[in-house]
């Protein structure tokens, strides 16, 4: 249907530029466009290389944009905007019908993610069937090729299961975040086997890495520990981003971080904004404690581009061009600690807080944390040490019940924002309308 009416909007503007221009429909339609390439094209190995690199690239742009999308939409930030799409998104009135959201396209305005997201699982997916069917004599590092499609083409479904409220994969039928999540580590899992096989060890600790997160989602605790416990500390792989296009914009830069109110669709959330550590190593907010440098809030005093909010930002992306985490060693320490603080072992999970504070130059916990204590000490140091990091806030605040903006127990109780607008009632994303009502295996 959605296809339909652009081909519609198409012909018919085309038509209005032949009445206006003298041209006959008929020249217009015949024209060739260079750079159209049919689908059986593609199955060439002499391609590999390019196909291969296609995947990492709309995983990279569909991560960009669901990340930053999901820390606007978490309590991290304040809705500032002067524009109505982005106060929308930080005020919690994305639906389910929103265009913009469901079918915008990589570089899109506002965050657009469904489409993106299964553009890039779908891409991942049929390259590596293409792969697979390539000789290994005409092909060099195939293996290694099919290994990569299959690690980089596992995100996408992190994010569904963990952002979203439900999916559908391919027209099926509805899934539960619990279902998107065991697609998941199954994927992952197929990943790290190839990984392994090509002798990769950069995708292995990397579909490690990323299965982790998926098992702490589901509670398989003795599961991400023996995934995360493999990532060496300083490990990480990046999305890329440049200054070239839009598309190629880092979004929590651009969208949110800009130390300007040209593009400060949000501000730094008051309990973000000075955030310390006591004398005995556990979180303060303000006091006499230590800064927690791994929220570091600024301003210089200017407004946001609602001309009312003063502008908070931070220091971890400063560019349009500057890269973000995929995947980093600090989730996998995070994981650990919170496995082991699920399992009781308080002096376990202390072991990997104090460890990541003393890479960070923080004081360590010398508090004497009880086994009552140490799970909510654990969602404190993921909310500071995986600030604005691959959209752990969104998922956290859903599966701990964590208040949202406009919510009793947030920043902003009564449901207004700090200018007196209403905030909608979004928490988990929605599946889109036009899925709904396009996906015969849905019913409502």
């Amino acid at each position: 249907m959605i296809a339909k009416n652009r081909l519609k909007a198409s012909v018919l503007f085309m038509a209005s530029f032949a009445v206006f221009s003298g041209c006959s429909l008929d020249e217009i339609l015949s024209v060739d466009v260079p750079g159209k390439v049919l689908e059986e094209a593609l199955d060439n190995a002499a391609l590999a290389d390019v196909l291969t690199t296609g995947v990492v690239a709309e995983v990279e742009c569909s991560w960009n944009q669901y990340v930053a999308g999901a820390a606007h939409h978490s309590d991290e930030y304040v809705p500032t905007s002067g524009n109505l799409t982005m106060r929308n998104w930080g005020q919690r009135k994305i639906y389910a019908s929103d265009a913009g959201y469901a079918q915008g396209t990589c570089g899109g305005w506002g965050y657009p993610m469904f489409t993106p997201l299964h553009t890039a699982r779908f891409q991942a997916e049929d390259v590596a069937t293409r792969l697979a069917g390539f000789p290994a004599d005409e092909v060099a590092d195939l293996a290694s090729k099919q290994a990569t499609a299959a690690t980089w083409g596992a995100f996408p479904l992190v994010a569904m299961g963990e952002g979203f409220c439900r999916m559908a994969i391919d027209g099926g039928s509805a899934m539960q975040p619990a279902e998107v999540q065991a697609e998941a580590e199954q994927r992952f899992s197929s990943a790290i086997s190839l990984a392994q096989a090509a002798g990769d060890e950069t995708l292995t600790m990397q579909g490690m890495l990323g299965r982790a997160r998926v098992r702490i989602a589901k509670g398989d605790y003795a599961g991400a520990i023996a995934d995360a416990s493999q990532i060496p500390d300083g490990f990480a792989v990046n999305v890329t981003r440049d200054n070239a296009e839009p598309r190629r914009y880092n979004y929590y830069f651009e969208r949110l971080n800009a130390p300007t109110g040209f593009r400060a669709h949000g501000s730094l959330a008051d309990n973000y904004q000075n955030l310390t550590i006591g004398a005995d190593g556990m979180p303060m907010d303000g006091g006499d404690g230590v800064k927690d440098t791994r929220v570091n809030a600024r301003t210089d005093g200017t407004l946001a581009a609602d001309f009312a909010t003063t502008l908070y930002y931070h220091d971890k992306y400063n560019s349009r061009g500057d890269p973000l985490p995929l995947v980093h060693w600090h989730e996998a320490r995070m994981f650990e600690a919170e496995a082991l603080a699920m399992q009781g072992d308080v002096a376990g999970a202390l072991g990997k807080i104090n460890g990541l504070r003393m890479a960070a130059g923080l004081p360590e916990v010398t508090a004497d944390v009880s086994a009552g204590q140490i799970v909510d000490l654990v969602k404190e140091e993921r909310r500071r040490q995986l600030f604005v990091l691959g959209g752990h806030r969104l998922h956290d605040m859903l599966r701990f019940d964590i208040p949202f903006l406009g919510e009793p127990g947030s920043i902003h109780p009564n449901g207004l924002d700090q200018t007196g607008a209403e905030y909608g009632d979004v928490t988990c994303f929605q599946l889109p309308e036009v899925e709904v009502k396009g996906n015969e295996n849905i019913s409502s």
